[in-house]
């Protein structure tokens, strides 16, 4: 029998039966809009936006739900959803909606949407700022962080129970620095914010629901995503890079003094890092490029899908050990917490992939999973 979707209700089947040590994961799925040769247009009165819930725990991986009237955004780094440690709740973010004055065209949003994982139900909404984006949560669960792309402001957000409030808007960065994700240490005492506008990334100390500016840095253009290794010593800061080159990313040393050291690049071979995800473990780095795949097909540069790029870590250096195929305008990726399976989400197919990481080796296990509309954003409960 085939599912059926009901505005703000799931269907599908229930969390409750999802074993306690499932692995919960998220892919936020954009509607309205579509590309076509190489051009960006919105879906002519398009369904609502949804998410998707999955279980990265076993493999296959197993759907657990779907959840219909939640907006989300494919403009904006492909982090536009968290998900608490205990795997109660998911913060859903939309950077844009439909203009209603004229449904050809984007105009920004600032909704976030509080999802109840395991009744699978919209239960609030937080207003945060234009643009609201990239989101991070402590790992103690009682914060998170919203970047607004369209303020440059971060804003703090508490969570107590089943219960998320805005606490304050901080401005970072002028609005067209484009403030884009904020990503946590461990102890989530400090933060590094990309700025896609400008090519910088600004580190900042949290504490007493403040930001403080510590430092800012000089990266490869248009950085977007952000991660922090288990440790809390180094950061990776991937960037889209020159729109005629390719993607870089940035090993960044959180020990030194003052924080925030330059310590290594690694071009990832291909144009357009849109998304990027470390495991929990801090071991591997997956990279999601565009390759091409989002050029006219008339363009020299087109190619017909872009590709997954997967990294070791090891302290501040960076591998690159394989690569695979995936579909065209791919934004994120999620990774099990072994580490052994990674999902990437397709905009064009409206899917996510399945990967096999064999120590390294990426392997398709053919395994797609639809989520009806464009996968634009996804986060796991275990990643970082």
């Amino acid at each position: 029998m085939r599912n059926i979707v009901i505005p703000g209700v799931c269907a599908a089947l229930s969390l409750a039966t999802v074993p306690a040590w499932a692995q919960i994961a998220v892919s936020s799925n954009d509607h309205k809009v579509t590309q076509e040769n190489g051009v960006t247009k919105n879906v002519v009165n398009p369904p609502t936006d949804s998410v998707t819930i999955f279980d990265l725990g076993v493999l296959p991986v197993k759907v657990v739900g779907t959840i219909a009237d939640v907006p989300g955004s494919v403009v904006g780094p492909p982090l536009s959803v968290a998900i608490t440690p205990d795997e109660s709740l998911a913060l859903v973010a939309s950077s844009s909606k439909l203009d209603p004055a004229d449904p050809t065209k984007l105009v920004p949003d600032d909704r976030v949407t509080v999802i109840d994982l395991k009744d699978r139900k919209i239960i609030g909404t937080v207003r945060t700022g234009p643009g609201a984006a990239g989101i991070s949560i402590t790992k103690d669960g009682k914060r998170a962080y919203v970047s607004n792309r369209m303020a440059g402001s971060i804003s703090i957000l508490a969570i107590d129970g089943k219960q998320v409030s805005l606490l304050k808007t901080i401005p970072l960065a002028t609005a067209e620095a484009l403030v884009s994700h904020l990503a946590l240490t461990p102890d989530g005492k400090m933060g590094v914010a990309t700025r896609n506008g400008d090519g910088k990334v600004v580190l900042v100390k949290l504490g007493g629901d403040t930001l403080t500016e510590a430092g800012t840095l000089d990266v490869a253009p248009r950085p977007y995503a952000a991660a922090v290794t288990p440790d809390g010593k180094t950061a990776i800061v991937a960037s889209l890079g020159d729109p005629k080159g390719n993607g870089m990313l940035t090993v960044i040393d959180l020990t030194s003094d003052p924080p925030g050291k330059i310590v290594g690049t690694a071009d990832i071979g291909h144009e357009s890092l849109e998304g990027m995800m470390m495991s929990s473990d801090g071991k591997w780095v997956a990279g999601v490029v565009h390759a091409g795949s989002t050029r006219p097909k008339d363009a020299p540069q087109y190619k017909p899908n872009g590709m997954v790029v997967l990294y070791k870590l090891d302290g501040t250096t960076l591998t690159k050990l394989s690569e695979a195929p995936i579909g065209a305008w791919s934004q994120g990726a999620a990774f099990s917490k072994d580490g052994k399976t990674v999902v990437v989400g397709n905009m064009i197919q409206k899917n996510m992939q399945v990967f096999k990481n064999d120590d390294g080796k990426l392997t398709d296990t053919g395994q797609t999973i639809p989520t009806g509309g464009g996968a634009a954003a996804v986060r796991a409960s275990t990643g970082p």
